[in-house]
């Protein structure tokens, strides 16, 4: 399983253990891309992460020595990092 780091608007590869919260883990043997973002992750770093994972889905990831990886993979998001809080779910007119 390789594991991605999202830094700098990017995923970079990960050597050792990831430093930033939001990873995405390419899972080879299942054909998944598992996307881990922890609560207290600002929705538009979030949607950022998501867009680039999707992206990666699409087209793959170019390792440094196994070449490209992930590409139509399906896309798994765990954890609510980034959600919209509880009075943007609600339509204002819901109120009266």
């Amino acid at each position: 399983m390789t594991v991605l780091e999202y830094r700098d608007s990017k995923f970079h590869e990960c050597k050792g253990e990831p430093t930033t919260p939001i990873t995405l883990k390419v899972d080879e043997s299942q054909k998944k891309l598992i996307l881990t973002v922890p609560n207290g992750v600002s929705m538009i770093e979030r949607r950022a992460a998501e867009r680039n994972a999707r992206a990666i889905q699409k087209t793959g990831f170019q390792t440094e020595r196994r070449g490209s990886i992930g590409r139509g993979y399906e896309l798994v998001i765990e954890g609510h990092g980034g959600s919209l809080p509880d009075r943007l779910t609600r339509s204002p007119r819901e109120v009266y």
